[in-house]
């Protein structure tokens, strides 16, 4: 439990292009969120289509549900061209400028991956406790703590 989590509000926006990915890292950050006290109610759970979608996603949702932080997840596959590059690199500068922007913690929660193998075991496949959602939601819940000092 962390003090004060029960009153938090915490919005957790994931990219399903790789659907089964997404979920694992949901399902990763909004458990370890109930572990730390935070009341199911206050977990909002929105989708996109891929990780080019988060940063304006990101912006909107913060305006309109007002959260204490932000998880924002995905994961990126690299393919045979440089378009990989083009998504990681704005998809991350971007979630940036919405959390300088809005003033509101966005843990970055968005994998790069140079395969599937390397996505399944960030996404706690074969071990839960290595699953990057569950990570993020512990950036969000140490961040917020700092805050509270």
């Amino acid at each position: 439990m962390v003090a004060g989590a029960s009153k938090l509000k915490i919005l957790i926006v994931t990219a399903d292009y790789y659907e089964d990915f997404g979920e694992r890292l949901e399902k990763g950050a909004r458990e370890r969120f109930l572990e730390a006290g935070v009341e199911g109610e206050r977990i909002l759970l929105r989708r996109v289509p891929g990780c080019w979608e988060l940063p304006l996603a990101v912006s909107r949702l913060i305006r309109r549900h007002a959260p204490d932080a932000v998880a924002a997840l995905g994961v990126l596959i690299r393919g045979e061209t440089d378009h990989y590059d083009h998504i990681a690199r704005e998809c991350c500068a971007g979630l940036m400028r919405v959390s300088l922007k809005q003033d509101v913690h966005v843990a970055l929660g968005v994998l790069t991956c140079g395969n599937r193998a390397q996505a399944e075991e960030r996404c706690g496949v074969r071990d839960p406790e290595r699953n990057k959602g569950r990570e993020a939601a512990n950036a969000i819940l140490r961040i917020l703590h700092a805050d509270s000092d």
